[in-house]
């Protein structure tokens, strides 16, 4: 029978101070349908207008989409008409994925 150590830490009782603020915009691979690539360009331009310019100080640069911002972006298609609004969520999504590929592939190579 196992008898754990009372003194071993139990991490089923910690609480991460860790939080997703954002990321970084970057050039991009974007795989979407013909249907939602037509909404491609406003995402971008809606993506690039949200995001904040040197967040970070210019040293780290770039425009930088924050997690209040995301959700600003994922409530785009709102402003589409009903038969339109699938494409835009879709463009969005898949503008989003694209952009946290290279953040998502760069932990699997650990």
């Amino acid at each position: 029978m196992f008898d754990p150590d009372p003194k071993a830490l139990d991490l089923t009782r910690v609480e991460s101070d860790v939080a997703f603020l954002g990321f970084a915009l970057s050039d991009c691979t974007v795989e979407l349908d013909p249907q939602s690539a037509r909404y491609l360009r406003p995402v971008n331009r809606t993506a690039l207008e949200l995001a904040t310019y040197n967040r970070f100080g210019s040293e780290i640069g770039g425009f930088w989409l924050m997690h209040d911002q995301i959700a600003k972006l994922r409530n785009l298609p709102e402003h589409y008409p009903s038969k339109e609004a699938p494409f835009v969520a879709s463009a969005v999504e898949a503008y989003l994925r694209a952009q946290l590929h290279e953040f998502y592939s760069l932990g699997r190579e650990r």
